[in-house]
């Protein structure tokens, strides 16, 4: 009977002290099982992971938002690209007026003709 009496007492103190180290402010961090930090790849080591790459953008398929997003260009210069389509290869580009020589070739590498 006396068991009875202490196991409520014993629940009581138990969630008093769990709550006293939560009011505390004990960061998980301090907890007996430290997290491993990530592990990073050597700056030398070769990149294994192709899928994260982006495949280059189709200038004659392409909508508005595809060029603006894969070739972080403005909506003007996605407009022009999508006004002087069909393109039969990239220095059309240039060749058409569309943009400048400098432009052109920061971008050649990130799109294709098909």
């Amino acid at each position: 009977m006396q068991i009875r009496s202490l196991l409520p007492t014993l629940v009581h103190l138990l969630l008093v002290l769990s709550a006293s180290q939560v009011m505390a402010g004990e960061e998980p961090s301090q907890s007996k099982t430290k997290a491993t930090p990530p592990v990073r790849p050597s700056p030398s080591a070769p990149m294994e992971r192709t899928k994260g790459k982006l495949k280059p953008v189709g200038l004659n398929s392409a909508t508005k938002n595809e060029l603006q997003f894969m070739l972080k260009i403005d909506e003007a210069l996605a407009t022009k690209i999508i006004a002087g389509r069909p393109y039969r290869s990239k220095a059309d580009l240039v060749s058409r007026g569309v943009m400048s020589m400098e432009t052109y070739q920061a971008l050649k590498a990130q799109v294709i003709v098909k």
